[in-house]
């Protein structure tokens, strides 16, 4: 029997009212206890400190490129990177190679995950067959055989009545769709936030409008129909405004934003940490800041913490897009989007509670506790949470160190991060997962 007693943490967990220095014991893959003082011998103990001890993160959003490029990424070196960063439980999308839009497909790929993940690992059905938009894939067998909802990310679901079928479907299944709230036609080949910013570099604009436009119209199906929608990776003030009223009015309708878009705003798009660079340095620009959604104003993400702190906001998932160097070694309009944000999330989030603009309280909520109960509900796993018979899913955090991101901090196979020499407060020491000591921080 596994028994580790982890003595003098503070443990933290808002939704179960749990904020004091004690003492957890930790059996098999559960909790098992949980008190301000256990005294047990003959044990394996690790003290704590007065260490943070907060639950596992839950990553309701990770691109771990497995299978068709795995040059960038894949699943074994994907749930390490995650694990580093805190997180025990990932969804991954179906947008690889092939796609994961048929049993055969999400069959091979769970004795992958079987075979190579350090974590627990959860995977979406695109929602149309390669995801084209047109046909819809088997909803009914796809739930009964694990997956846990559908996605088309990178692509939003055009036809309204596609998206109506698919959400019915998917409901009836106690699932929902993860919409990627761009329109196509709005976006087109566009790179940047539409501004000051596009105009400086003379980079084709990605207007918030297309974002606006898909929050309103998925918004007002899910309204219209009583159906439950959840839009992946929220950007601007006029979406949040738009999410806000539909909550006050009962919609069922979950929002997630990235921590890329909560700590950076569009200035960083000239590769200067967001500083503005001079009048006459207007070729300057870091490829790694390329994202889609692009990184907003300092209004939108200022509006976007405030959704967070709020409630409006329900998930912080990372949206983990690994690339090459070669990927974004290019222009910024030929980039390949997306940012590697498993192991700097949590630590962005920290330095943003050092900056007090986010509240602890509200980063457990968004990656643990939220995630955690509707993955509770469709799955009954137990996770999310510190409490009693709970997976032993934790994370412990040192709020006295600091983080050095460098290139050699990256366990991933890819490094394409803006954070790229900075220091961030804050850093995490060790990750539990199922009751196991799984990442430990040596240094």
């Amino acid at each position: 029997m596994n028994k580790i007693l982890l003595k003098n943490y503070h443990l933290f967990d808002p939704s179960e009212k749990l904020n004091y220095f004690g003492d957890l014991l930790i059996q098999d893959d559960k909790i098992k206890q949980i008190s301000p003082s256990i005294e047990l011998s003959d044990i394996k103990i690790i003290n704590g400190n007065g260490k943070l001890l907060i639950p596992g993160l839950i990553d309701f959003h990770v691109h771990y490129r497995d299978p068709g490029e795995t040059y960038k990424e894949d699943i074994k070196t994907g749930s390490e990177a995650s694990l580093k960063g805190g997180f025990t439980t990932v969804i991954m999308m179906a947008n690889t190679n092939p796609t994961m839009d048929n049993l055969s497909a999400i069959s091979d790929q769970k004795k992958i995950i079987d075979q190579n993940s350090r974590i627990r690992i959860l995977q979406t059905s695109s929602v149309t067959i390669g995801r084209k938009g047109k046909e819809l894939v088997d909803i009914d067998l796809l739930s009964k055989n694990g997956i846990v909802s559908f996605s088309d990310d990178g692509d939003v679901i055009s036809d309204p009545k596609i998206l109506h079928k698919a959400l019915t479907l998917a409901n009836k299944n106690n699932r929902t769709i993860l919409e990627h709230c761009e329109e196509h036609d709005q976006v087109k080949d566009g790179s940047v936030n539409e501004g000051s910013v596009s105009i400086r570099l003379g980079l084709k604009p990605r207007p918030k409008d297309a974002e606006i436009a898909c929050v309103k119209r998925d918004i007002d199906l899910a309204k219209k129909n009583n159906l439950w929608i959840y839009l992946q990776h929220i950007s601007c003030k006029e979406s949040i405004d738009l999410i806000r009223n539909a909550k006050n009015q009962g919609v069922k309708v979950t929002s997630e934003v990235t921590p890329h878009h909560l700590f950076m705003n569009e200035f960083w798009s000239y590769g200067k940490k967001g500083e503005v660079p001079s009048w006459i340095d207007l070729s300057s620009y870091d490829t790694n800041t390329r994202v889609n959604p692009p990184l907003r104003s300092e209004i939108d993400r200022i509006s976007l913490i405030e959704a967070v702190n709020d409630g409006t906001i329900d998930i912080i998932a990372t949206d983990h897009a690994p690339h090459s160097f070669g990927d974004k070694l290019n222009t910024f309009d030929s980039a390949m989007a997306g940012i590697n944000g498993a192991e700097t999330a949590l630590i962005t989030l920290l330095e943003l509670v050092d900056r007090k603009e986010i509240d602890l309280e509200k980063i457990i909520k968004t990656m643990c506790n939220n995630p955690g109960e509707i993955l509770n509900n469709i799955l009954n796993l137990n996770i999310g949470k510190i409490k009693k018979d709970y997976k032993a899913d934790l994370v412990v955090i040192d709020n006295n160190d600091q983080t050095k991101i460098d290139d050699d901090f990256f366990v991933s196979k890819s490094s394409n991060s803006p954070l790229l020499g900075s220091n961030m407060k804050g850093k995490i020491k060790m990750t539990f997962f199922d009751g196991k000591l799984l990442f430990e921080d040596k240094e």
